[in-house]
């Protein structure tokens, strides 16, 4: 490669770690957004930065002219909060590069910009490179959906930058499905007046497992978690209000359907007469199904991958990725070009800093080939 140097692409990757980003933190994003932009300008990529009033503004960046556009999707945010890099610094012990963001998804960041200087003195006429860095993707896409759909809809191949599990590249991903449950009672004191008390706290427990018991379906794919409870006020009062975050992931896009309808059923019901629930959607994202581009996409890594020496094999999870949202429209997609590493949004997270180098080579083959025509 002519312009990857690892001790410099570790030293990115501390300074990318460093700054951090949550994704309800806008001032901390944004600067971590404004440290990208100089990266884009520099590479002679025009730059369109779009603004956001709640999260960290988006970067949309392109370079060439022509039809064939390969969109190239990444993210700014973590799930990390502010202060954390100082509990926890950038360090490099054994082969494995610690600290806030490494894995999801600044060492992603790292190798996609080492891919366009890499790519980008070979652009062809016709090709167009555009790169969509969102800063909402670990709150699910929620603001930053519409944009990836549009910029989607028309490309030849869209390549997403999201670590990877050790020897992987994602080919498949579960779809998403969260909503926030809101139980109302009735509040009384719990020994006086107990009969006429309806708690929505034993409501939103019977809803819970209902949610268990008749939504997952783990031979189906479908998994069930309620990531977040609260509810009552005191330990003698009826519980008066309660509340719940669900998520629920699927494989297959026709288990959609029935997802929400039994959810709506079992919002609708009433196990404890009295009480009501209304339930809030929080957000939604379909899930990746490999189609005959996506399956030819990954033979193309998988050739070049083996010309760099190593075996790679495509696997599916049930993490959600914003290429799900290009997947809709049939565009040939690829996941986990990022660096391979494990135990992401952990404390423990960590990048295998032999696959920096790897990881770029790959991305850099593979785009060549889809320039030149490979699917």
């Amino acid at each position: 490669m002519k312009y990857f140097q690892l001790e410099e692409a570790l030293k990115l990757l501390e300074e990318f770690s460093r700054i951090e980003s949550p994704s309800r933190e806008k001032k901390y994003t944004d600067r971590f957004v404004d440290r990208l932009e100089i990266e884009f300008y520099n590479l002679g990529m025009n730059v369109k930065r779009i603004k956001q009033q709640d999260v960290g503004d988006f970067l949309e960046c392109s370079i060439g002219e022509g039809k064939k556009k390969i969109l190239l999707l990444g993210h700014t945010d973590t799930v990390f909060p502010s202060g954390t890099f100082s509990k926890r610094p950038f360090r490099v012990k054994e082969g494995m590069a610690f600290g806030p963001g490494v894995l999801d998804m600044k060492g992603g960041l790292v190798v996609l910009l080492y891919t366009l200087k890499e790519v980008i003195d070979n652009l062809p006429d016709g090709v167009k490179l555009v790169v969509f860095l969102n800063s909402d993707e670990e709150i699910g896409s929620i603001y930053s959906k519409d944009y990836i759909m549009n910029l989607s809809k028309d490309a030849a191949a869209c390549l997403s930058f999201e670590p990877a599990k050790p020897g992987t590249l994602t080919v498949e991903r579960k779809g998403i499905f969260s909503f926030e449950m809101f139980v109302k009672g009735v509040a009384v004191h719990s020994g006086v007046n107990y009969e006429k008390g309806r708690s929505a706290v034993e409501e939103i427990s019977r809803k819970i497992c209902a949610l268990y018991d008749e939504v997952r379906d783990l031979e189906k794919g479908i998994s069930v978690n309620v990531g977040y409870v609260q509810g009552g006020d005191k330990i003698n009062i009826v519980a008066e209000e309660a509340r719940a975050q669900v998520e629920i992931r699927y494989f297959q896009k026709e288990h959609e359907r029935k997802i929400k309808e039994k959810v709506k059923r079992i919002a609708t019901i009433s196990f404890v007469e009295g009480t009501s629930t209304d339930i809030i959607v929080l957000s939604e994202r379909p899930p990746l199904i490999a189609n005959e581009g996506c399956r030819k996409l990954f033979e193309i890594a998988k050739e070049e991958a083996q010309k760099l020496g190593r075996e790679i094999i495509g696997r599916k999870t049930g993490g959600g990725g914003d290429a799900s949202f290009a997947a809709v429209w049939g565009v040939p997609v690829l996941d986990g070009l990022g660096p391979e590493g494990e135990d992401s949004h952990t404390d423990a997270e960590f990048v295998l800093v032999d696959t920096l180098p790897f990881k770029v080579a790959l991305a850099t083959r593979i785009i060549l080939r889809i320039m030149e025509g490979g699917l």
